[in-house]
């Protein structure tokens, strides 16, 4: 699979069925419940599994990283070895940093996040919010944007208290991408170098802003 496509879906996961017994909250309801445990999520630093399928329930991918979170709209994603690799968005573009190829690609933060429901993790003060549903069942939420792009098509975020403990993403090829939360930090200092992007010595610049 391409690492690109992978880590530009995020990472992305599974639409829950949910039984016709559970009580819904309104979309107006669920949309404040998560705006408000979003907001708790001023700083988050995790490392995570993550485990992706296709439409059939094969394993396609299995892999181990870190992420880290400011709002507003910064993130730096890593997967580790085997399938080395790093996203970062840095609230203007996205990086992405692939030490296999030694290439780096850009992209504009705002196209590449057009019609993405990680937007709302990343700032939950965005005005996107109206192009996206939000649904909820007790702890879990799931996002879906009102217009589908064949991007991801659904996010499933699970807490447990006021961590993210479970992020799910479903794409427009139906693969599921799960990641499960570990060593979990909330609201504390990051170094500022965090989210500054440097060119690798000796890589190549694709430019797709």
């Amino acid at each position: 699979m391409n690492k690109l496509y992978r880590l530009k879906k995020l990472i992305l996961f599974s639409v829950v069925l949910i039984n016709s017994t559970f009580a819904f909250a309104t979309d107006m309801d669920a949309k404040q419940h998560l705006k408000i445990k979003l907001a708790k999520l001023a700083t988050y630093e995790a490392h995570f599994t993550q485990t992706v399928v296709d439409i059939e329930n094969t394993l396609l991918q299995q892999a181990t990283g870190r992420i880290v979170l400011q709002q507003p709209n910064k993130l730096y994603w890593e997967l580790f070895e085997p399938n080395e690799s790093v996203l970062l968005a840095d609230g203007e573009n996205i990086w992405n940093i692939d030490p296999f190829l030694e290439q780096v690609v850009v992209y504009a933060a705002d196209s590449a996040l057009e019609n993405n429901p990680l937007i709302l993790l990343t700032n939950p003060d965005s005005s996107k919010w109206q192009e996206f549903e939000v649904s909820q069942v007790e702890s879990q939420f799931i996002i879906t944007p009102r217009e589908l792009n064949g991007g991801i098509e659904s996010l499933r975020l699970v807490f447990k208290g006021d961590s993210l403990v479970e992020l799910e993403s479903q794409d427009g090829q139906q693969q599921k991408s799960l990641l499960l939360f570990t060593e979990i930090k909330q609201n504390h200092a990051l170094p500022a170098e965090t989210f500054i992007f440097v060119m690798p010595d000796g890589y190549e610049l694709d430019n797709q802003r």
